[in-house]
């Protein structure tokens, strides 16, 4: 009788849980129903800038054998510049990145015949903005790289074949930003020097080689307006 009592009490609870598993439905509560959607909100904001600058170059060169050159100032430097700032892993909220396009003047004087002149010339850099803001500045370093071509010259007779047009080289410098949104004013000065010689090697004799690689300081005031 024990038994069967025994027995008929198990079958009941089986029944009974069995019956609650299949009825049973779990509902995610709603404060969590879109758990799987939700993000982080974003730690820094991009920025994204156009601009105009205006610079004045003291330009000069470097040489082997010695020619004699001077440095000059050389002015209407005009460049448009697309800036980009954004947070590396949303963690790394200093770095930047700015490419454009320029137009200016830079040469030398030289005490060696035909030597020295004048250059137009067009470049393209691409440079790596670090910045650290406080208040309403920023402090600005700067490091990349440009490329360039020479569009003229002021000497007599104008480029001959023993003339190098093409030019690329590095920069680097910094300044300091005034930030009043939607503008920036950045105050800059950056050093320039070039990788490619003005001139061919054999440009005044086939024995005693020249290499000529331009330098300049570049002083800059340029006006930035926030896209987004």
């Amino acid at each position: 009788m024990k038994k069967r009592f025994l027995l008929l009490i198990v079958a009941l609870t089986a029944a009974l849980t069995a019956s609650a598993q299949d009825n049973f439905i779990f509902e995610m509560p709603d404060d969590f129903a879109d758990l799987d959607t939700l993000q982080h909100p974003a730690r820094f904001k991009s920025i994204h800038m156009i601009g105009v600058s205006y610079g004045v170059n003291y330009s000069g060169v470097t040489s082997s054998p010695k020619i004699g050159h001077e440095k000059i100032w050389t002015y209407n430097s005009f460049g448009v510049y697309y800036t980009y700032y954004h947070a590396l892993w949303d963690q790394l909220f200093n770095f930047g990145i700015q490419f454009g396009a320029k137009h200016g003047y830079e040469g030398y004087t030289s005490s060696w015949g035909t030597l020295g002149e004048t250059c137009e010339v067009i470049e393209v850099p691409l440079i790596s903005q670090f910045k650290i803001d406080f208040s309403v500045f920023r402090l600005l370093v700067n490091l990349g790289t440009y490329g360039g071509y020479r569009l003229s010259t002021d000497k007599e007779g104008g480029f001959d074949k023993f003339d190098q047009r093409y030019d690329y080289g590095v920069i680097g410098g910094g300044g300091v930003a005034i930030v009043f949104k939607p503008f920036e004013l950045h105050l800059e000065a950056n050093y320039k020097y070039a990788f490619a010689s003005m001139y061919h090697t054999n440009k005044l004799s086939d024995i005693y080689w020249l290499y000529t690689y331009p330098q300049n300081v570049m002083l800059s005031a340029s006006l930035h307006f926030h896209l987004w």
